[in-house]
């Protein structure tokens, strides 16, 4: 089954840091650089699970695209390359608990080639991150609202940070996109819908409240995850692992791998067997890339497709 992602690729500088930073000061720490991006993680999981999978991104010819190209291709993710000025780079600052922060210099995606690269999927999955760009935002979810109603558009992740008025606008795009699938962690669905919301389970009740008709799914690590939509919730535990996490990026766009690919082929909605089967995938696949260093880093357990 062909699924179409569009989302960025990135080269990811990780910094994971033995001590604090000082002012002036010089110390040790463990870099490396590796393919990332959100986008391009989460078409990177899926091809691995043996799905037919196009990523439409930014990149370009230069010293970043020169390594993520061939890196992407590698995996078996078909790459449409859309125009860009660079490639994209972020630093991801790793804590001693594996949480990070990032610095990212991401590039903008043009949406005049995104329809070309949807065409023929049966499943469309948009980062958040290109929903949330002003300067393609509202073009991009006008093509992903004139898509078949066959092709299943999930949309989801973007870090979306309070401001009143961005969330507005992407509430708004989320609604023009048809969005059936939205995966977000907490936090973003609380910066989404502009209130606190004190757990998961509420975070996705509020969140199917306000795009009725999709199914809402929000992540929250140690929290477990929760889904909700027409008529139904449905809560899902984290899986423990034996290990301590050593690095949280990418771990998202495991699970939404791991979701989307347990959905694929499935009746929509989805029955609630199925659903939490394809969340206790993405819990698993998720804690798995927490335990290793880097967003596209191989695990233990090999992927599989439903």
């Amino acid at each position: 089954m062909r699924v179409t992602v569009i989302g960025d690729a990135t080269l990811d500088v990780t910094v994971r840091r033995a001590e604090a930073p000082r002012a002036g000061g010089d110390v040790p720490a463990q870099i490396s650089i590796s393919p990332g991006g959100q986008g391009a993680n989460v078409a990177v999981r899926l091809a691995r699970a043996g799905l037919d999978v196009r990523l439409a991104t930014a990149i370009a010819d230069d010293a970043g695209g020169r390594l993520l190209a061939p890196a992407l291709k590698a995996d078996g993710v078909r790459l449409v390359r859309l125009a860009a000025p660079r490639s994209g780079l972020v630093i991801s600052l790793l804590d001693g608990a594996g949480e990070r922060a990032m610095l990212s210099d991401r590039v903008t995606l043009d949406p005049a080639g995104v329809a070309a690269a949807c065409a023929g999927a049966e499943w469309v999955h948009c980062s958040a991150y290109a929903l949330a760009d002003d300067a393609s935002g509202d073009a991009l979810a006008r093509v992903l609202g004139s898509l078949p109603p066959s092709t299943r558009v999930s949309a989801g992740g973007g870090s979306l940070q309070p401001d009143a008025a961005r969330s507005a606008r992407v509430r708004d795009r989320v609604a023009t996109a048809g969005v059936a699938l939205l995966v977000l962690g907490r936090d973003e669905a609380a910066a989404l819908l502009e209130r606190p919301l004190p757990s998961v389970a509420a975070a996705a009740d509020a969140m199917a409240s306000a795009f009725p008709g999709l199914i809402a799914v929000v992540t929250g690590a140690a929290a477990g995850s929760a889904a909700a939509g027409p008529g139904f919730a449905l809560s899902v535990p984290a899986i423990e692992q034996p290990t301590p996490m050593l690095d949280a990026t990418g771990a998202g766009d495991a699970y939404v791998a791991a979701l989307i690919a347990a959905l694929l082929g499935a009746p929509w909605p989805p029955d609630l067997r199925t659903l939490r089967d394809a969340m206790e995938r993405g819990s698993r696949d998720g804690a798995l890339v927490s335990r290793v260093l880097g967003a596209q880093a191989r695990t233990a357990a090999k992927p599989t497709a439903r």
